[in-house]
């Protein structure tokens, strides 16, 4: 009789001590699987703020077209917008010789009155920006050995933090309101680009983005 009063005792302790255990391992498991939770949610929240700062701080936009095809062959120019993200700007140069019998500038006079005139066109060929390029320069360039007068006309407009300024000519971007609503052409790809010369409206030169 005592020894089946032990063995039952025997078995007894032996059924606890394994429950104990195995509770142990339940308790510790679920645990765990908490932390790698907790662990997967900080670190995704901690990559997408770093990334998305990432991103915002290197933010910048550049386009730039150089003119061709225009009636005077050795007539240059180029068109650029640069946009960060507390400044755009916005900027057209154009060289002509001088004198030019394709564009009507005789002489230096000639030049030092003409306006060239931009024209910016969405990929559907409407017009949503005008610019007026004044005179910049006129200078001797000697090129290959030789030498010419070439005249440059510039528009340079810039826009940091909210501040808008026209260094050198204006550019209507409201081509439907009467008058001239200076601003920044934002410039899409495809889009293109038409600069002509008031002595005879000829096309000094085109270009695409």
């Amino acid at each position: 009789m005592l020894n089946k009063n032990t063995d039952s005792l025997s078995l007894k302790i032996l059924v606890a001590a394994i429950s104990l255990v195995f509770s142990a391992s339940v308790t510790a498991g679920n645990d765990h699987g908490k932390n790698n939770d907790e662990n997967h949610v900080e670190t995704h929240a901690s990559n997408h703020v770093e990334n998305h700062g990432n991103l915002a701080s290197s933010s910048k936009t550049k386009l730039k077209s150089y003119l061709t095809s225009g009636v005077e062959p050795l007539a240059q120019g180029e068109i650029k917008l640069e946009q960060q993200t507390s400044k755009t700007e916005f900027s057209a140069e154009v060289k002509i010789p001088v004198p030019s019998s394709a564009l009507a500038v005789t002489d230096s006079a000639v030049a030092t009155s003409a306006t060239m005139f931009l024209v910016l066109r969405n990929n559907l060929g409407v017009d949503y920006a005008e610019c007026h390029l004044d005179l910049n320069n006129i200078k001797t360039a000697t090129k290959r050995g030789v030498s010419g007068v070439i005249a440059e006309y510039e528009v340079k407009v810039s826009d940091r933090n909210g501040f808008l300024q026209a260094s050198r000519g204006v550019c209507d971007i409201d081509l439907v309101t009467v008058g001239i609503q200076s601003g920044i052409p934002l410039i899409q790809y495809g889009d293109s680009a038409e600069v002509t010369i008031d002595t005879n409206n000829a096309i000094v030169g085109l270009g695409n983005f």
